[in-house]
């Protein structure tokens, strides 16, 4: 059995001509609304062995947070550029490259893309996953690569505003 957690990145300051997109920074709502998942995901204690984020600033600051409130090291923490510069296959095939001695993997990336990906395993679909919203799903396999032929065993689905 693997698990995924797929998250959409904390409510990050707009977007404007004298910053680069990559170096949005979080907003302290969007740090809070972080906390509150974060303290949400602790009371089912998971155990995540590994978080891949994007590069992006306002994605690896949601994924430092969600570690730091769930007790994993930060070194457990690490970016992928697929998760901000690719596509939906894209970000499945990072999933799909894990080592299988990984059981669980928490994803945290943009819209829409992140959407996209959280509708492959989702039921109901989303419209769109909220800033900090988090789909989690059990898959009935051994092995990554069989991501998209497993069973999907859904877990939770949990924004900010649902709390």
């Amino acid at each position: 059995m693997k698990t995924v957690y797929i998250v959409r990145h904390g409510k990050a300051v707009p977007a404007h001509a004298n910053i680069a997109d990559a170096d949005r920074l979080l907003t302290d709502t969007g740090v809070a609304r972080t906390c509150k998942i974060a303290e949400y995901m602790t009371e089912s204690k998971p155990v995540i062995d590994q978080i891949i984020a994007s590069p992006a600033e306002r994605a690896f600051a949601t994924a430092l947070i969600i570690a730091d409130k769930l007790g994993i090291k930060a070194n457990k923490v690490v970016s992928n550029e697929k998760l901000f510069t690719g596509d939906e296959s894209d970000v499945l095939e990072v999933i799909e490259q894990l080592d299988d001695s990984v059981n669980s993997v928490l994803i945290v990336g943009h819209n829409p893309i992140i959407t996209m990906v959280a509708n492959r395993f989702a039921d109901p679909k989303l419209e769109s996953l909220p800033t900090t919203g988090v789909v989690s799903v059990h898959l009935d396999t051994e092995k990554w690569v069989d991501l998209k032929k497993a069973k999907v065993i859904q877990n939770f689905t949990v924004w900010p505003g649902m709390l």
